[in-house]
């Protein structure tokens, strides 16, 4: 309800076209989140057991109210967000440029035991003109985060003062939020003692209650501005019951166990035994009382593993489209203008587990990154930023989508990052986006599409190849099951007797090639050391003998003899082994089954 009224009271104060797409948001963007079988046949999930059942947004069992972050342009909120997450590294993109945040990002944080999510938004700015790039989109953004957040923390700057801007904004605020929301003021770069309350003190005038002089780089005043907001939220009661309020039960529950006042059913004695000896029904109570209040600020959500998905790719190439179209709202914004992300947007959905069963829900939760492109042309600022994001996700992921566009094909900075995430050993998904818009297609165009994505992108070659729209939603629901397969890929752990079998195979069809001095290596036998990705060590007699030709023919011939390696890279390792250390370590170990007995070489051998 809230929504709809913010919706309908801003439109009185903003152009009608603004709200346009947040208003159909619901009946615009079909999600293909609820996929049937039909959707996902032909390809097999290592979830069986969850396959049917249809997939949504994750709905978390953990109670945590949302703080939306609100101000015009470049006066610090990203910066206090970061201050009051502890996020300063990894943290929301903050430079000296108005415009940088521009979707809304959620950070988790804790104060005084209470978990709470913050909502950074872009700079809000009513009055639209040509220089201010994507107003529109960004207020729309914002006007989501206020309308679903239990407080409001509106950031001004101290040094420049009250503006028209911040009146706007507060003027807003104060005739549709505040009276079912707390809303705060924080005055922003007030660093010093002497002159920050001087500062502050101008912004009564907003009409929001007391200003608090804060500081997002150094942390001054934050303290001070969330227990303020905490009690505001306690009174207004714009969070579940209960929020805000561990540290005095904590202190009151405390109070009464080493209080020289009778409690309820006490007289002298008793206080004289509860005092000294922690005796008496009215010391179990305030016992009890104490333990509860303790026990609160422990609890934990039991959340399931999550499944890091990354949506990598050159600008303009349809990435927002896609999450957009996987979370089914206008999650990011979305611009024929590249670069239009910058920083990175999640949306995270869920499987759920089938009815009656033990088995925990799959969580999947798609990271959109900025686009990256050459190395020679991102300078120093905030792309560069931008591009480490975007890096780091792709690190941290356990898939990697790399999205291509059909109709332009496969670019040098496709290669580039293909070969970034095979060095990463990470999971890939090839995602051919815009397939709608290839024309002239027949019953050849997908095989030789195919083909020539294999050709032109060899660095992962092993990777499956989706052909989807963003745009209409064409097969994007086939990714979850891709995914799954990736996943399971990458997991996987072969014995170490199956696979010396395909080595020795492999030796027998090609043995290593030998060196115009006659040196050839000599493989003696191989073992998968770790998963994610696969790990295979092989054991040779020089290592600088095997070249990268032989080692491509290793890996074609282990995905040709094994299967389940189709979406994941296989990590090889060549360690130097002689001949008489692997004699020395027979004679070390014995023989199977013999106890042990060796010789006493290097160190002794047990008997």
């Amino acid at each position: 309800m809230r929504l709809l009224k913010i919706l309908e009271i801003a439109t009185l104060l903003l152009p009608l076209d603004a709200f346009v797409t947040l208003s159909r948001s619901s009946s615009t963007h079909k999600s293909p989140l609820s996929v049937s079988i039909s959707d996902q046949q032909g390809i097999e999930s290592p979830l069986s057991d969850q396959a049917e059942q249809p997939i949504r947004r994750y709905r978390s069992t953990k109670k945590e109210p949302l703080v939306a972050v609100v101000g015009r342009p470049n006066v610090g909120k990203s910066a206090l967000v970061n201050r009051i997450a502890g996020t300063h590294s990894g943290g929301a993109i903050v430079a000296d440029e108005s415009g940088i945040t521009r979707d809304r990002t959620y950070r988790p944080a804790e104060f005084l035991g209470e978990s709470f999510q913050l909502i950074d938004t872009g700079g809000l700015v009513f009055d639209d003109d040509e220089n201010t790039l994507f107003a529109k989109e960004i207020r729309e953004q914002a006007m989501v985060a206020i309308a679903e957040a239990s407080a409001v923390i509106v950031v001004v700057d101290g040094q420049v003062g009250l503006t028209s801007m911040d009146e706007s904004i507060a003027e807003f605020l104060r005739k549709e939020v505040s009276n079912d929301i707390p809303v705060l003021v924080a005055v922003n770069k007030c660093e010093s003692e002497n002159t920050g309350s001087f500062a502050a003190a101008e912004f009564w005038n907003l009409g929001l209650g007391d200003p608090f002089a804060v500081s997002a780089f150094h942390g001054v005043g934050t303290a001070d501005l969330l227990e303020s907001m905490f009690e505001q939220i306690v009174v207004k009661k714009s969070a579940f019951d209960g929020f805000g309020t561990k540290v005095k039960e904590l202190q009151a529950a405390k109070a009464d166990w080493l209080s020289d006042e009778p409690l309820e059913g006490e007289d002298e004695t008793d206080v004289r035994l509860r005092r000294k000896y922690g005796l008496g029904d009215a010391a179990a109570r305030a016992m009890e009382r104490y333990q509860k209040a303790m026990d609160s600020f422990e609890s934990e959500e039991d959340r399931p593993e999550e499944i890091n998905i990354a949506i990598v790719g050159r600008p303009n190439v349809g990435k927002s489209s896609l999450l957009n179209t996987i979370f089914g709202d206008n999650r990011a914004i979305v611009s024929d203008k590249a670069g239009t992300t910058r920083d990175s947007v999640d949306a995270v959905m869920e499987r759920p587990s089938p009815p009656g069963s033990d088995s925990p829900s799959t969580i999947y939760k798609f990271v959109d990154t900025a686009g990256i492109r050459r190395k020679g042309k991102v300078q120093f600022g905030p792309e560069f930023f931008m591009v480490n994001r975007a890096l780091r996700a792709i690190r941290r992921s356990d898939v990697s989508l790399l999205i291509l566009d059909a109709t332009v094909g496969v670019t040098e900075q496709d290669r580039i990052l293909a070969q970034k995430v095979a060095d990463d050993g990470r999971a890939c998904v090839i995602v051919c986006n815009k397939w709608d818009a290839v024309v002239d297609k027949d019953s050849t165009t997908y095989d030789k599409s195919v083909k020539y994505f294999r050709e032109e992108l060899p660095q992962v070659r092993w990777a499956p190849i989706l052909f989807i729209s963003a745009a209409t939603g064409q097969r994007v629901g086939k990714i979850y099951g891709t995914v799954d397969d990736a996943i399971k890929a990458h997991r996987k752990r072969i014995s170490t007797s199956i696979l010396n079998e395909v080595l020795r195979d492999a030796i027998l069809w090609q043995p290593p090639p030998a060196r115009r001095n006659g040196a050839q290596a000599k493989i003696y036998y191989c073992n998968q050391v770790s998963v994610r990705p696969p790990t295979i060590v092989v054991f040779v007699n020089d290592p600088k003998l095997v070249n990268d030709n032989y080692r491509r023919y290793l890996d074609r011939k282990f995905r040709e003899s094994l299967d389940g390696f189709e979406a994941t890279p296989i990590r090889w390792i060549f360690r130097g082994r002689r001949v008489r250390d692997m004699l020395r370590s027979k004679n070390m170990n014995g023989e199977p089954g013999d106890g042990g007995a060796g010789v006493s070489f290097p160190f002794p051998h047990a008997n």
